[in-house]
């Protein structure tokens, strides 16, 4: 298994581009308000994984209304619509990746964000484009790291969303620190 990676204390003003999966994963833990407090709108959803999150609302997944209220709100940002270079870049990765997932690593190339993704083929994308990524773990391990949450605390929360239907790579954030 390959170490999750987290944010170095020297990127904590980056933007944040959070794919849907990884949106997802904290709504349906019932934790949205976690990033809020963490990021703010530094966490940012572009529109086409605004998108994606509707059609997840649509098909029944009535807790990803938080992260839309949470977009209302002001306490996670949107990206507004792509930029001429994002579309350019969102164009080619669409060969290969999501629109939600080529859309974050289009918008973290030309703004020098941070891409958070637990999409293989996205990870491996952002690793030949040199683009920084992290994921699911990573994030809650930040939280630990700077006392947002104690260890047992995302250890709640990294089953709540196991439990929702996450694929974790691992059952405890706690024996990762």
């Amino acid at each position: 298994m390959t170490p999750e990676p987290s944010l170095p204390d020297a990127e904590s003003s980056r933007e944040l581009f959070f794919d849907t999966v990884s949106l997802s994963n904290f709504a349906l833990a019932g934790r949205i308000a976690l990033l809020a407090e963490r990021y703010g709108s530094r966490a940012r959803v572009t529109p086409e994984v605004l998108n994606e999150v509707l059609e997840g609302i649509v098909a029944g997944y009535q807790a990803l209304r938080t992260i839309v209220v949470a977009l209302e709100e002001g306490r996670l940002g949107s990206t507004g619509n792509l930029t001429a270079e994002e579309l350019r870049i969102h164009g080619e990765l669409l060969r290969s990746l999501a629109p939600g997932e080529a859309s974050c690593i289009a918008c973290a190339t030309a703004r020098g964000g941070t891409v958070v993704t637990d999409d293989r083929a996205a990870r491996g994308v952002c690793g030949e484009r040199a683009v920084p990524f992290t994921g699911t773990i990573g994030i809650l391990k930040a939280c630990v790291r700077d006392g947002t949450l104690a260890a047992d605390e995302a250890d709640v929360v990294l089953q709540a969303m196991i439990d929702a239907g996450y694929f974790a790579p691992v059952s405890r954030i706690s024996d990762l620190l």
